[in-house]
């Protein structure tokens, strides 16, 4: 029997359309796959449904674990959690996988702020920093200050908040934390206007117009004080903060 072209092709396309099934997704549509869980599990973590966002991410970097941006919002989702172990080794992968992910540092410089690990957390900053096309380097500067401070290094956190503003104007809980480095120092008129500037930023912000009133206490202010503590209990006269604020004004009056 002579087998021709035609009769091998025959006999050969079946063979490859049956390896071609038998192999399953090809790595583009798990990228796609991978994506849509991505998204929905960054829906789930904005919305504070944690227990889904982990589910979702979980899925995306199984379908395809080469994204750093899933293993980083993976790490965001367990961080949410509690789950600051498991979050560490998440973020720590999405920045092996890309270095110049400076969010990724930003985010693990956060953890390691909450375990404690003030030193680790500098360094994740300033690795994020590095990066400079990094375009909100205000948190970068702003964990760097929160690490500093709980050091006990006021110079360096103040140097490192006052970068947080002058990357972001309205960066109210900079400010804020600008103005308790300040009071550390015994900078009262310095910690004055960065509570001024935090109110300014954030109209609603009680703890800055407390923190304003107690700071304009010690400036001599007492006018001033008066009317940042009346602030307080405006916007929450529900709150310790307020009923503070009201044993403030009995002793000022």
């Amino acid at each position: 029997m002579r087998i021709n072209k035609t009769t091998i092709k025959a006999f050969l396309l079946p063979i490859a359309l049956i390896a071609l099934v038998s192999c399953g997704p090809t790595l583009q549509q798990r990228k796609d796959d991978a994506d849509i869980h991505f998204r929905l599990g960054s829906v789930y973590l904005r919305d504070r449904k944690t227990a889904d966002a982990l589910m979702e991410l979980t899925k995306a970097v199984e379908l395809y674990p080469g994204d750093p941006s899933y293993h980083n919002a993976l790490g965001l989702a367990y961080f949410a959690k509690g789950m600051n172990r498991e979050a560490v080794k998440e973020m720590k992968k999405a920045v092996e996988l890309d270095p110049k992910f400076s969010a990724a540092h930003v985010a693990l410089s956060a953890v390691y702020i909450v375990d404690g690990r003030w030193d680790d957390s500098i360094a994740s900053s300033e690795e994020a920093l590095k990066n400079i096309f990094y375009s909100t380097p205000e948190y970068a500067y702003y964990n760097m200050g929160q690490a500093y401070y709980n050091k006990g290094d006021y110079a360096n956190s103040i140097e490192s908040y006052k970068k947080a503003v002058e990357a972001k104007h309205d960066y109210a809980t900079a400010y804020f934390s600008l103005g308790m480095a300040y009071e550390k120092t015994g900078g009262i008129k310095d910690s004055v206007e960065a509570y001024e500037n935090a109110v300014k930023a954030s109209p609603g912000y009680v703890d800055a117009h407390y923190n304003l009133g107690v700071a304009l206490i010690k400036h001599k202010d007492r006018a001033g004080a008066l009317k940042a503590f009346e602030k307080v209990i405006e916007l929450s006269p529900e709150s310790e903060k307020a009923q503070s604020a009201k044993d403030y004004i009995k002793l000022i009056k």
